[in-house]
This record gives C-alpha cells, structure tokens and sequence, in this order.
C-alpha cells in the first residue's frame, strides 16, 4: 500500500519563482545585480554574494546572473565567495533607491580549504560544487516518494526499515540516528510509524532546507547522546518568494504557500496535505484487507523575522495524524491490527551574528508523539514528550582557527497506558493479561567544545569533546573526538575519524533495570576513506569503518533485570560513485559491506544483529529527454535481514495454545530483497500556469519481497507474509495558483 507524493515540494519551489510578479513601482531599496565570471570568462553557478557583516546577498544562477534588495546604505564592501576561486571583496557607495550593476570576475586559487572540510562519513546537499545530494534529486530519485529519508538509503551504509522512512546505518538499531533540525531534535518525523506492514512516511520537505548534512560516522562533538549517525537539516531562515501550488494525486491532495513580505524583513510558509487512497486502491487494488483503510492529515507553518542586519527569529509548528486497520493472523488471534498517531512538533530559533567573525544560535523545542496499538488482547496507549533549549556559539579566531561550543538541555517523557498480554505468543482475547499505567521521565544536560584548524592549505585537523549528564540513572559521559583531512590537490582527499560517541537506553528499558541503574550504551568510532570529487561532476568515495560497542542493554538470565553487560562490533566497506553529464543525466551506484555482531537484549551470544544487512547495492538514474520530460529509474538490491526461526513448539494446557521454541537469535535470513521504480515528471503550461505531471510505477516487476514470517496455531507450518509494497502506479498533477 503505497501512495507517491512525487515532486510536491519542488513543484511549490518551482512555481513559487515563477509566480513571482514584477513591480511596477520605483524600488523602496536599492537593487544589487551583476554577472560574475571565472576562469576562461565562464559564467559561475552558485557564487555567494554578501554584504559583509549582514545576511543581505544573494547567489548566481545559471547564468552567472545575482540580484538582491539591501536597506543599507553608505560605504559597504561586497564579499564573493566560490569553490577553487580567491574570495573577492569590492567596495561599493550604497545610496538609497540608486540601482547597482557590476560585473564581476574572480581568479582560480591553488587550494580552498573550504572544499576539504567535510568530516569523514559525510553526505551533503546545499549551494556548492562538492555537493552528492541536491533536492532536485531527492525529489525526482524514483521510489522514493520525495522522501528525504528514502533517498538517504540510496547512499552506501543506510538501510530502510521495513520499506519505510525511518532508517538503519552500518548495522545500528534505527533509534541510533538522530535527525535535528535548526538545532531542535525531531524524533518522529514520520506518518504510520513502527505500524504493522504499513509503510512509514517522513513529513520533512526537502524544498524548505537549505543545508542537508547526514553523517553515518565520526561526527562532531557537538552532536550527543547518538550512536550511529546523524541527519542535521538546516532550513530557509526566509522563504525565497511569494506564491500558492497544489496538488492532486492518485492517493493524496495537498496545498502549500509561501509569503515574503516587500521588504524582505516578514515571511511565512504554510502547507496541508491528505491522504486519499480511495482511487488509488480502485486502480491498483488492495494488497491487505483494511478496516479502516489507510488514512492521513498534515499540516504546519512557519513565521519568520528579519531582526535587523545580521539577525533572524523564525516560528516552525507542525501537526500530523494517521489511523489503519490493516488484518494479520498470527498463531493465537486472527483479526485486524489498529493503530493510530497524533503528532505535535514547534520550534523556535533565534539566529544572530554580533560580529562578522561570531555567530550565536539559540532555540527551544516541542514535541508530542501519541499513539494507540490494539491487536487482540493488546491494547496501549503511549507517549513520548520532549522539549529542549539549546545555545551554540562560533567564533572565528583567525583564518585558521575557528572556535565552537555549546550547550544544551533536553526532557525526555515516555508514558504507557492500557492492557499487556502476560505473554507474547498468547495474544488471543482470553488471553492473561494485566494493565500497565507507567510514566517515567529524565533530563539530559550536555556540554561541548571543539576547534577546527587548519594546519596548511592541504591538511585540516578537527579536535573537541563533550560531556553529558543523565538525571534519572545518574550517569554522566565524556566523548573526545577528532577528524582529520588531507587535500593532495583539488580533486583527492583522505579522511579520517576517530571518537567515542554515548547514546542514554530508551527509557522504557529502565522500567526492567533495578534502580534505574543502566550506563550510557558507547561505540568507539574508526573511520578512514578516499574520495575524487571533480566538481561535483565525478564523485568517487571508498571508506572503511570499524565500531566497538560497550556497556549495551542485557537481559541477565539470574533475575531477568537489564544490565549494562552487552557489546558487539561492527565492520564494513562503502564504495559510491556517481556521475553528472551535462544538464542530461544524473547517476550513481552505491554499494555497502557490512558485519554486524552484538551482545544484546535477550542474545547472550554475539549474534547478527537486527539489522545486519551483508550486502547492500543501488543504481539510481535520471534522465532529461527535453527540458519539459525527465526518466527515472533505480535498481535495489540487498541481503535479507536476520531473524530468529521458530524450530518447534510446546503446548500449554492451562491457556490453550502452543507455545513456540526458538533457535538461536537471529541465525537465520529473509531472502534478498529487489526492487526496480521508474517514473517520468512534464512540465508544462495549464491555463498560463506553470504545471507538472509525474507518472509512476513502483516494484515495476512485482518481485514479492517478504516483511515476516507467521505460523499456523501448532507453528508447524510457516507462512510468509509479503510486504504491501507490490507493483503499483501512480499518477498526479501540480498547479501553480
């Protein structure tokens, strides 16, 4: 049961710019235009224009071409920035309502140290040349329904889970990633979350970011309590026009707009979103049986506020729903799996640079997750509550050390509620049971400081640590970490990471741990890699990693408590290669070894862990046929994931059911997973609007990947369950209004 929410976003960028109407009246502000040139007098692509000391600037389009509107006035110097180029700096006599044309040419440097500093493990997307990842891409990669998440696991060493949004790096448990976003921790950024063979989708647009940073390894200090890896988004502290989209799908409508006030100093964003599977069942028909079918609302909006030249405060909140009933027949019930979310996240931050060599962050969040489970005799409802305020601070002490540390605070609630079945393999409506009525809540303080320097054009070192206290187990961590990277010329990099990295166990394990007595889980980090990067255009990474695990939650067999006894390690390759020709075709190929060991929950052995995915390989491409029709396709193949087999049963005469006899933990495979998605996307003209239109077709040859198995009363016979996402097409139109 798949729906697509193909193009959406970039459909509101895109016609959000072309939406925009030209003034008929003089300027209020002065004007800042011009072309910029480089080497060859090549017109430059992405050059950023700024007034030093403000936030007014703007960067060059295809064309060379830059324009912004500034209130400042008087003597002011115009900063040029680009990668392999020197920055420039011309002075400029800014009188109020006088237009500015200036054509502007800069000179190739040797080496910018800018271009190599990128820590190891990093994948980026943003407005330079060493990008891997663009919003255009992420929205047009088939499969991956314009989900941030899902085109992450197009890159070597991320995994889906379950065919859903959330994700798996190099082996780790998907509660091991982070995603922050404008300094706020977002833990559930996703619709039909963790539901029975639903899959779950991201509620982030990737067209409101403009900075995409994930990192499977070796990341800053100034990232705590994670394991694995973490997804840092940085979004538009202004929307970039004025302008409404819509759009209308075979299994969603939505509608979204942006607002820029004429002085630049106001702006707003809101979006809407539905989901109707109605027509998009009645063409393509219903993999499951559902009562009630899949269903979904979002919405949400910022508010943002230019304060003064060098600063910014912005407002985001966002809500969202879902509800199914999808129907299993596992060994003790048959009948229908329900389940239902509500999700609140706000954010407000505050941005401000007192100097033009010191930038100071600040913000505080909220976030509610509710959600209701019942599958037989289970029946819960569960919360988790976050809130967090957090302060980072820049400063650049000279052109080769930069200083930055910060702080942080962050509650944590989890509250469950509702009936529990005395067993897990007697879910039957008779079945012993008891109630359940816990809450349990801690606050976590963190602390970090790090510096970057850079020895020579060529080498870059990073060094800093953290420390972070926990209030309800009373444990405190200390992380040191340092990166390094080394430029033999403009193309070729090495670099490498080492560091200690603490992640607090959820706090529903402390419900099992006498006194609440749990260390903080640890993973030493190893990391060393090569990469080619010719301006974006080739792309060839190799990387090799090793993780030693500590202090994970056991089951100890003596009192069946959880202790902080278990470890395991990690070791793998990532090989990615991809390839621009032109403005025609986008490419690349990813492929992932991975070995996952661990000593945890009820494994008292170092077995695979959960997400020990061997082998993981993608090939993704696109293709523009003309500048209104672009192809797509991509190609997935992996390992199948672990799971533990049942080898007999034994039966219980006081319930009245078998219950089953497990072999080793997770001894066994699912088979290979395989999956091949195309779409096409034309852009056009509809009543003198700009419009799209997106054909797609998902698991194009029906390969039947399975999502688990189940068993018949006795577990004599095991039957697999397939996963909902079978072939399935999809089509839909966007509008600009």
């Amino acid at each position: 049961m798949k729906y697509i929410i193909l193009l959406v976003i970039l459909l509101s960028h895109t016609g959000i710019s072309i939406s925009q109407s030209s003034d008929s009246e003089e300027p209020k502000f002065t004007v800042i235009s011009g072309t910029v040139k480089g080497d060859r007098d090549s017109l430059l692509e992405g050059v950023n224009v700024v007034i030093k000391g403000t936030i007014d600037g703007a960067t060059t389009d295809k064309k060379g071409y830059f324009e912004f509107e500034t209130e400042k006035t008087g003597q002011q110097n115009l900063l040029f920035s680009f990668l392999e180029y020197e920055d420039k700096t011309i002075p400029v006599e800014i009188l109020s309502g006088n237009n500015i044309n200036l054509n502007v040419k800069l000179s190739k440097e040797d080496v910018k140290t800018e271009e190599i500093i990128v820590t190891a493990s990093s994948f980026t997307s943003g407005q330079n040349n060493a990008v891997t990842l663009t919003p255009l891409e992420i929205v047009r990669i088939p499969g991956a329904d314009a989900d941030l998440y899902r085109a992450i696991t197009t890159f070597p060493g991320s995994n889906q889970v379950d065919e859903g949004s959330r994700i798996t790096v190099r082996g780790g448990d998907p509660d091991e990633v982070l995603t922050i976003i404008d300094q706020a921790s977002l833990y559930n950024p996703f619709i039909f979350d963790e539901t029975f063979n639903v899959s779950s989708y991201s509620t982030i647009n990737p067209w409101g970011l403009k900075g995409i940073n994930f990192t499977s390894g070796g990341f800053s200090a100034k990232y705590g309590n994670v394991l694995s890896a973490v997804l840092d988004l940085k979004s538009y502290d202004m929307p970039q026009g004025t302008g409404m989209f819509a759009w209308l799908g075979l299994a969603n409508a939505s509608l979204s707009g942006v607002y820029l006030s004429k002085d630049r100093n106001f702006g707003a964003t809101f979006s809407g979103g539905k989901l109707l599977l109605q027509p998009y069942f009645a063409i393509n028909g219903e993999s499951s049986e559902y009562e009630p079918i899949p269903q979904s609302n979002q919405f949400g909006g910022t508010l943002s506020y230019k304060l003064g030249s060098t600063g910014n405060i912005k407002f985001y909140a966002n809500y969202s729903d879902d509800k199914v009933g999808i129907k299993n027949a596992s060994p003790s019930f048959d009948g229908f799996y329900n389940s239902n979310s509500k999700s609140y996240f706000t954010n407000l931050k505050l941005m401000t640079a007192p100097s033009s060599s010191t930038l100071i962050n600040a913000g505080a969040s909220f976030s509610l997750y509710d959600r209701n489970n019942e599958y037989g005799i289970l029946n819960t409802d569960t919360k988790d509550i976050y809130s967090k305020g957090r302060v980072d601070f820049t400063k650049n002490l000279t052109s080769k050390i930069d200083i930055n540390t910060g702080a942080e605070y962050e509650y944590s609630g989890y509250e469950i509620k509702g009936t529990v079945p005395s067993y897990s393999y007697n879910l039957n409506l008779t079945a012993p049971s008891f109630k359940i009525d816990t809450l349990s809540h801690t606050g976590r303080i963190g602390a970090y400081a790090e510096t970057q320097i850079k020895i020579s054009d060529r080498v870059f070192v990073i060094a800093g640590a953290r420390t972070d206290y926990h209030t309800l187990s009373g444990k405190m961590s200390f992380d040191p970490r340092i990166s390094f990277g080394y430029l033999p010329d403009n193309f070729h990099s090495i670099r490498g990471a080492v560091g200690l990295y603490h992640q607090y166990p959820r706090l529903d394990n402390y419900f099992r741990a006498s006194d609440n007595d749990l260390n903080p889980e640890d993973a030493m980090h190893y990391i060393l890699g090569y990469e080619f990067n010719k301006e974006g255009k080739i792309v060839f990474r190799v990387e090799g990693y090793y993780k030693d695990y500590k202090n994970l939650v056991l089951m100890d067999r003596n009192d069946f408590y959880y202790r902080s006894s278990g470890e395991g390690n990690v070791k793998g390759v990532d090989v990615f290669f991809k390839t621009k020709i032109s403005n025609k075709f986008t490419g690349w190929i990813s492929y992932a070894y991975s070995d996952s060991k661990r000593k945890q929950y009820d494994s008292q052995n170092l077995a695979p862990s959960n997400y020990d995915i061997t082998n993981n390989f993608s090939l993704v491409g696109s293709y523009n046929l003309t500048d209104q029709i672009v192809f797509g396709a991509i190609y997935k193949l992996s390992t199948g994931k672990p799971y533990t087999p049942v080898t007999g049963s034994e039966f219980v005469s006081s319930q009245n059911v078998f219950r089953p006899v497990y072999g080793e933990v997770n001894s066994a495979r699912y088979p290979a997973y395989s999956r091949i998605d195309v779409n096409a996307q034309y852009i056009f003209s509809l009543f003198g609007k700009f419009a799209v239109a997106v054909i797609a077709v998902n698991n194009i040859l029906n390969h039947k990947n399975i999502y688990q198995y189940t068993y018949n009363s006795d577990y004599s016979e095991r039957k697999e369950i397939i996963t909902n996402n079978k072939r399935t097409f999809y089509v839909g139109l966007g509008l600009q209004l």
